[in-house]
């Protein structure tokens, strides 16, 4: 049967990305591991739910993750056969498919693996099928949710826009959780500089110590024997911030590093992630809202301050719901964060802006 047969240059182009299924080696991987991975891999074969999503900004390493994940897999013995990974920003022929993940999940069933999803389960294994940057398909989540209702598969996804992700989440209430991952921590700068290591003292989901005094006295002895790392590292990132190239490439000149983030990372969100939901977003508006953030980061400009600024530079109109719509839409893509003041007496005021 051909019941799911492929264009030919988009089949070429899945078998390229899965050299694994061939028995060839895979790419070289960074060996760096960040935090997100060990959990990430935790819930993805066994977690309650059969869909994880890694969501955070762009550059931040979310497919690094999932390629050292699928080097994890084959090495704990997974079959070839059983691991799909499509990155779909590299696959412009899966636009001409309706339901693009559907569609290949079910080439993947019927020409990879070799039978069905849930013969497989039957047989005491697991497929696990990775879907990267799924926000750039369309009406992504009622796909994902009829896969997983119906087959018995382990789903990894990462996204760059937390709104296209929360939207899914909603979809697929029960069905999906999610990790979320920014920019590196500071032990994380340490580790990579190779200044040394800093451990990390409170674990996943443990927040409840925070209501304990002994934690706090135990945080000030443990500040104080990693002083002297931390305070390297601090000055790292200080200079050069937080994105796993700026550290990886430490030795490049920071004008030139700059060029690199404006070019892969901010441009990219507002030439390519603005065209995305809402039709007629004002670039040159976006850029401009950016700009003022980067300004009055880890502070709370007066709503009047960014509406005169942007009127003296554009020498337009523009109102403060436009401008929040547009900080939202920042925020969305992760490339910033609005924290919201937590007295009710100050929920009025601008949220503080917090640079990701």
């Amino acid at each position: 049967m051909n019941m799911n047969k492929l264009d030919p240059i988009l089949e070429k182009n899945l078998r390229n990305a899965n050299p694994w299924w061939q028995s060839t080696a895979l790419p070289p991987i960074f060996p760096f591991k960040r935090w997100a991975f060990a959990p990430t891999l935790k819930r993805l074969k066994n977690g309650m739910t059969p869909v994880v999503a890694l969501r955070g900004p762009r550059q931040v390493g979310k497919s690094t993750i999932a390629q050292q994940i699928i080097q994890q897999l084959l090495m704990s013995g997974v079959p070839n056969n059983h691991i799909l990974h499509i990155l779909f920003e590299d696959l412009p022929h899966f636009t001409a498919l309706q339901q693009p993940i559907l569609d290949i999940s079910y080439w993947f069933e019927q020409y990879i693996l070799g039978k069905t999803f849930n013969t497989v389960a039957y047989e005491g294994q697991k497929v696990y099928l990775f879907f990267d940057e799924l926000q750039n398909i369309p009406h992504w989540a009622p796909q994902l949710k009829y896969l997983v209702d119906l087959n018995a598969v382990r789903v990894m996804i990462t996204g760059s826009s937390a709104l296209q992700i929360e939207i899914g989440q909603d979809s697929l209430a029960g069905r999906l959780s999610t990790i979320e991952m920014g920019t590196l921590f500071l032990r994380e700068i340490a580790a990579l500089r190779g200044f040394g290591d800093i451990p990390s003292f409170l674990p996943n989901n443990g927040f409840s110590q925070l209501k304990q005094q002994y934690f706090w006295q135990e945080l000030r002895n443990f500040g104080l024997q990693h002083q002297k790392i931390r305070q390297t590292t601090f000055a790292a990132f200080s200079e050069r911030g937080a994105y796993p190239i700026a550290h990886l490439y430490a030795e490049t000149p920071w004008e030139e590093m700059a060029d690199q983030l404006n070019e892969t990372i901010i441009r990219r969100v507002i030439q390519h992630d603005s065209r995305m939901g809402e039709k007629h977003r004002d670039e040159q508006l976006l850029e401009e809202v950016f700009r003022l953030s980067c300004r009055y980061i880890g502070q709370t400009p007066q709503i009047t301050l960014f509406i005169d600024e942007i009127k003296r530079i554009l020498n337009a109109q523009i109102d403060w719901q436009k401008t929040l719509n547009y900080l939202n839409f920042l925020a969305s893509t992760l490339l910033l964060r609005l924290i919201e003041p937590l007295e009710l007496r100050l929920k009025r005021r601008t949220a503080k802006l917090c640079l990701c």
